[in-house]
């Protein structure tokens, strides 16, 4: 009795982590397919321009440039790990997998490349869309969804930043004051 009770406990959390997995993996794709993760791509390159800026005296090389900026990829799939607990305690499995189909037809992929230019047909299937018990749910949870990427991102870019100047200081560079 007690190795078929060890047995249902170990399949069951090997269920769980699966079904987690998807979920993370869901989430990942989501913020991929909506400009996230170009976003914060975009951010990195924008950190990289400010700090070339600050560090303008010191004649850093290229060189170490494109080395520091390697080691960003991981940065990068840090955030939208990170970016992952933002959403898991608003949006089910269910949820995901809807905005994500959503947003894979014509009508997602004009919305988020520019709203203003939906056609009468796309309005009317977006409106749909956000008259769902999904869409309804994106819409009540904007802001709490927004202020938790926000501190999630402040927490992520100060520490990134950090990160880099501490490099550049372990390779004789020091922050002009």
């Amino acid at each position: 009795m007690k190795k078929l009770l060890l047995a249902l406990f170990f399949l069951s959390s090997l269920q769980f982590t699966a079904q987690e997995s998807t979920y993370h993996q869901d989430v990942l794709r989501y913020l991929t397919m909506n400009g996230t993760a170009n976003q914060y791509s975009a951010a990195i390159d924008q950190l990289f321009e400010l700090l070339g800026r600050q560090y303008t005296s010191q004649n850093v090389p290229d060189t170490v440039w494109v080395e520091l900026k390697k080691e960003t990829t991981p940065e990068l799939n840090k955030i939208l790990n990170m970016l992952v607990s933002a959403y898991r305690g608003t949006y089910s499995q269910e949820d995901i997998q809807q905005m994500i189909a959503f947003y894979e037809t014509p009508t997602g992929k004009q919305l988020l490349a520019d709203k203003t230019a939906l056609d009468y047909e796309q309005q009317k299937t977006a409106s749909a869309f956000y008259n769902s018990p999904t869409g309804q749910k994106i819409l009540t949870s904007e802001q709490q969804i927004a202020r938790s990427v926000g501190e999630i991102s402040e927490i992520w870019s100060r520490d990134l930043y950090r990160s880099i100047i501490d490099k550049l200081a372990d390779k004789g560079f020091i922050m002009p004051q």
